[in-house]
């Protein structure tokens, strides 16, 4: 047991070494591109003008449609549909239920705290907040009349990874199979996490995922998995789980966008790319959850672009 934890300590030490090595290189970019600047733009071409954020989100709104992994938008059309959130109280479940409920749908949130995050805003009057665990709950009964399921549930860090991100996953995609819901959206995460070595570290986090994904592309509806990279926004920093506050996120966000970046990070190993690549806003990630639960996008959507362009859809 003793050499078993032994063992588990020294990889988590290496992938905390290699992230930490990861966060000095960031700060090197950040430092370079802010010292460096004039310098660098008389010999690169200056960015275009989409690589800024809002200009960017706007031009993903008309490209929504060239992402291969996602289906085409579908046309518009009024959103009045029966949408239930498991996980609604959290910090990307509850933008969730705020960008549906903004869309026109009616929405239920099932948790396990049974009711909106703390500084909610009137949006919350408009949601039906359900407390129950969805491993332990009778789920079909809470999930009856519902047309759309989105799973935002998820864990890292725990002794229970693999069951708080696959078998909840699981459990959710059986009982919206069974009271004959339409759409099935997964919050997940990009596979690069995986690629990158967490596993050997959080080996629970990545199995969980694997198996949460695994369950969603074979309901028999219409299932949407979400793969975003690091997700970003709210006013505050935290370490579990890794979170960075929305005016530091969007800063990051433009950096990584960079044109010179984009190209460093796509001949990069798969720790080094997932560290470059461009973090995903939670607006983002939610809108394209609602908007997949509303019948306008559905398929695979990774990564940074994919996910901002089914959310403008």
């Amino acid at each position: 047991m003793a050499m078993q934890l032994s063992s588990r300590s020294c990889k988590q030490q290496r992938f905390h070494t290699a992230r930490h090595c990861i966060s000095l290189l960031l700060v090197a970019l950040t430092v370079v591109s802010s010292r460096f600047g004039h310098s660098i733009a008389a010999s690169v071409p200056r960015p275009p003008a989409w690589s800024t954020t809002p200009v960017r989100r706007q031009l993903f709104a008309v490209a929504a449609s060239t992402f291969a992994l996602g289906r085409l938008p579908l046309p518009s059309k009024a959103a009045s549909a029966n949408v239930a959130v498991l996980g609604g109280s959290g910090f990307v479940g509850s933008r969730i239920c705020e960008n549906l409920v903004n869309r026109g749908a009616a929405v239920t949130s099932i948790s396990r705290s049974g009711g909106p995050p703390p500084g909610a805003g009137p949006w919350a009057q408009r949601v039906t907040w359900l407390q129950g665990d969805v491993l332990t709950a009778d789920l079909p009964k809470l999930l009856q009349g519902t047309e759309a399921v989105v799973s935002a549930i998820g864990a890292i860090g725990s002794a229970d990874d693999e069951r708080l991100n696959g078998a909840t996953a699981e459990v959710a995609v059986a009982a919206a199979a069974q009271v004959g819901a339409q759409k099935f959206v997964l919050v997940s995460a990009t596979p690069l996490v995986a690629e990158a070595g967490a596993g050997a570290a959080f080996p629970g986090y990545v199995k969980g995922k694997q198996r949460a994904e695994a369950a969603t592309k074979a309901f028999v509806g219409t299932p949407t998995v979400l793969q975003p990279t690091f997700i970003y926004g709210g006013q505050e920093f935290s370490a579990t789980p890794p979170r960075v506050a929305e005016w530091y996120g969007e800063k990051i966000e433009d950096l990584l966008g960079n044109p010179v970046i984009r190209a460093a990070a796509s001949i990069s190993p798969a720790p080094l790319k997932l560290a470059l690549l461009p973090p995903n806003s939670v607006q983002d990630v939610a809108g394209a959850a609602a908007a997949a639960a509303l019948g306008k996008v559905s398929g695979v959507f990774s990564g940074h672009d994919a996910i901002a362009a089914a959310a403008a859809a």
